[in-house]
């Protein structure tokens, strides 16, 4: 969890940085953030301070860094400082992922409810003092 929370502080949000990981048999195979598409940037949240809709979530981009690459979801963990919307749990499931562990939940549950239905272990993180 640490490294998600370490590639949480990558990204350019002001609002929320949200920082994820994909491990396979031990390994980092994947990492990403919550940032815009490379063909935008710019800053994640509009004159109001709300999240623009064309952000792509820290979930969504550590699966872009695996479609770039030679290596596979099908199996892998996911670990993820907020739990995940229910897109993402969405594509995570067809990826493959079969655990995910997140820190802080996201503000509705079905993306949480959505990977457990289909058989994904979730597990909330809890810091150990």
């Amino acid at each position: 969890m640490r490294c998600a929370e370490a590639f949480a502080e990558c990204s350019p949000g002001v609002r929320l940085k949200v920082g994820a990981v994909v491990v396979k048999k031990n390994r980092i195979i994947s990492c990403g953030y919550n940032a815009l598409p490379e063909a935008i940037g710019g800053p994640l949240e509009d004159d109001n301070n709300k999240t623009r809709p064309e952000v792509r979530h820290a979930e969504a981009n550590a699966l872009m860094g695996l479609v770039r690459s030679s290596e596979s979801a099908s199996g892998s963990t996911l670990f993820v400082t907020h739990g995940c919307c229910l897109q993402c749990a969405i594509d995570w499931v067809d990826a493959g992922v079969v655990a995910v562990y997140y820190k802080t939940p996201f503000r509705d549950p079905a993306g949480i409810q959505y990977l457990k239905k289909h058989n994904v272990e979730v597990t909330q993180y809890v810091d150990q003092d």
